[in-house]
């Protein structure tokens, strides 16, 4: 039954829900400059009616609940936009900076250097007995090799500062996912009586948007919950929480499995592993691609290394070719700088050896070179014609040059041919007289020694002399077709090293520049060698990585095969600008539309405040005058 107290009691709760009101648009006026604040709104409804005759009586007001507008499916877009944004900024500042390395290619760097490398090359030709010329051709390499090294160690440099970026990145992706597993607990306490915890889920998607930035991310939150009756774009998330990485659970709910960076044995850059409770780990490196992270592997083991690949593919074909031509440059002993498996065939090894099409047009054979022998007027006084097939291991090129008879030749057989003038002919080998002369005494064999060294590191080809007042040399038999076996293993070599970070002068030629020689045979005036390297500038070589000849990456000369590696890095950077532009325009617009929908309007609030206001004061005249209604009852009774 109704009575004066009901009265008394609507009035109480309307004065109450306009408190709560006014509670939650000050909250929201308080926290209008806060960019993870989601604005809140009250949902007062009736309080359940007294059912009467003739109709029901109504007792006042109540909050249902206290929501905060959140669209789900928006803030989605705003989490992978801003991941993509993080990864195209950082890779457009990371390749601003590596385009530093490569100046104007014309005017310094690598490219002016060997510019005048090969310029000292051409004075060089002109007179090389000049003492003088000698000393500005390894003032100029120096300048040169120098230049390339200094270039490789920056870039080094920087793929290890990515590396170690990595590393904090990656710790810093720990903490948030364990922030986030503790308020999930937090929130499934509050939330477990049916309240809503609004500041804990803004905290939450706070950390969520803070790893967005870092690491592509996967997040579901179970059912979505949307309410049109608040706002057409109320759609909040579920009771359930998992979030992973690279497709591994990193939260699950209030479970945190945490990434782990670690070194794989003889790598110097790290690996990310995801770490399960029993301690065993996945390797999910490839799987992670988008954010801050993502920009670093793919900068780190893509971008970066794919420069540094080229210096090394540059230098190692500058080196290998160099020094190929300059083994034909007569000396009195040759030692390898090249490790190798002595027992390995040629045609499996990594050594670039015979890789070019060669005279015969036969697929087995790799190529012909002859091993020279010079007296002391310059006088050649014999030759051997060493071919190689793809069974010749560097076991039987030793033996090829040692081999005085008939039972040599045959213990042999067709892995290695000698003075065969048809390659596909292998009966040509049935004699061994390198001259031709039928004399005792005047092959190969009775000048100079092959010899295999085995090390800790690997094997070591080298030729010396048995006697002196003589010289030799290795020249190819088609200069255009060549074996570079010479090269490959760094036999009487011009430059010491394959590798961008390492190629220098020959450390003899370095000490005493007047030892460079450029000519062939040891006659005054005679400039084979040089003649022949300044022809390498304008010549198609191939160019590999040091490590897999296999892997041939590009046939072009060296300063058209520096200038593409160079215009690749501008190209990149040019496209990760565009890249940024773009991504920063997309989120800029899901930015927008976000806040349109969950950002505190000051306008508004102050409208809502006024409304509330007027509404509690309206209640507590309900309440006064039932106040008066509860007086006069009293003085009646009186």
């Amino acid at each position: 039954m109704a009575s004066i107290f009901n009265a008394l009691n609507i009035g109480y709760s309307g004065l109450k829900s306009s408190q709560v009101a006014i509670d939650t648009t000050g909250h929201n006026i308080a926290n209008a400059q806060n960019p993870h604040y989601t604005r809140q709104r009250v949902e007062i409804t009736p309080n359940d009616p007294l059912s009467t005759v003739p109709g029901d009586i109504g007792l006042g007001a109540k909050i249902s609940q206290i929501v905060r507008i959140h669209d789900e499916f928006v803030y989605k877009r705003l989490q992978g936009t801003t991941t993509d944004n993080e990864y195209h900024q950082f890779r457009q500042e990371t390749l601003d900076e590596l385009s530093t390395h490569f100046p104007e290619i014309d005017e310094n760097g690598i490219y002016k250097g060997m510019e005048e490398y090969f310029n000292a090359w051409n004075d060089f030709s002109k007179n090389t007995d000049d003492s003088s010329l000698k000393i500005n051709l390894a003032q100029n390499t120096r300048t040169f090799t120098a230049a390339l090294r200094n270039t490789h160690d920056r870039i080094a440099a920087m793929q290890d500062s990515l590396d170690n970026q990595l590393k904090t990145t990656l710790d810093e992706i720990n903490r948030l996912g364990k922030e986030i597993a503790a308020i999930n607990v937090r929130i499934n306490t509050d939330e477990a009586g049916g309240n809503n915890a609004n500041d804990l889920r803004d905290q939450r998607d706070k950390l969520e948007l803070t790893l967005a930035k870092l690491v592509d991310i996967a997040v579901s939150k179970g059912d979505l919950q949307p309410d049109n009756t608040i706002d057409r774009h109320l759609i909040e998330s579920g009771e359930h929480y998992h979030l992973s990485i690279g497709g591994a659970s990193f939260v699950d709910g209030s479970t945190w499995h945490p990434l782990v960076f670690d070194h794989e044995k003889g790598s110097k850059l790290g690996t990310v592993y995801y770490e399960r409770q029993d301690h065993v780990r996945f390797d999910i490196t490839d799987y992670i691609h988008g954010g801050k992270v993502g920009a670093i592997l793919s900068l780190r083991d893509g971008d970066i290394q794919g420069v540094l690949d080229d210096l090394d593919s540059f230098a190692s074909s500058l080196a290998i070719y160099t020094n190929d031509i300059y083994a034909t440059h007569a000396t009195t002993s040759m030692k390898g700088d090249t490790y190798f498996d002595a027992t390995q065939t040629i045609g499996d090894s990594t050594l670039p050896i015979g890789i070019n099409d060669n005279e015969s047009g036969s697929a087995d054979v790799k190529g012909s070179f002859y091993v020279k022998v010079y007296d002391i007027d310059g006088n050649e006084v014999t030759r051997r014609k060493i071919t190689l097939t793809g069974d010749s291991t560097f076991q039987d090129v030793a033996a090829a040059i040692n081999a005085s008879d008939q039972d040599d030749l045959d213990a042999l057989g067709d892995r290695v041919l000698i003075n065969a003038e048809e390659v596909t002919d292998h009966n040509d080998t049935e004699s061994l007289d390198d001259t031709g002369d039928h004399v005792e005494g005047t092959d190969l064999d009775d000048y100079v020694q092959a010899s295999i060294e085995t090390t800790e590191r690997g094997d070591l080809f080298s030729l010396s002399l048995k006697q002196g007042n003589y010289t030799f040399a290795i020249e190819e038999v088609n200069a255009e077709h060549p074996t570079l076996f010479a090269g490959a293993l760094g036999l009487g070599r011009f430059f010491d090293n394959r590798t961008a970070g390492d190629i220098r002068l020959n450390r003899t030629l370095d000490e005493n520049p007047t030892k460079i020689g450029g000519n062939g045979a040891p006659i005054a005036g005679d400039n084979t060698v040089a003649n022949r390297m300044i022809e390498l500038q304008y010549e198609k070589i191939d160019f590999f990585l040091p490590a897999d000849s296999k892997n041939l990456r590009s046939n072009d000369t060296l300063s058209g095969f520096f200038r593409m590696s160079a215009t690749d890095v501008a190209a990149k950077t040019a496209s990760a600008h565009s890249s940024a532009e773009t991504s920063e325009t997309l989120l800029t617009t899901v930015v927008k539309e976000f806040d349109s929908i969950s950002k505190v309007d000051i306008d508004e609030e102050l409208t809502n405040l006024m409304k509330y206001q007027t509404g509690y004061s309206a209640s507590a005249k309900v309440i006064t005058t039932i106040d008066q209604m509860i007086q006069t009852l009293l003085n009646i009774k009186q």
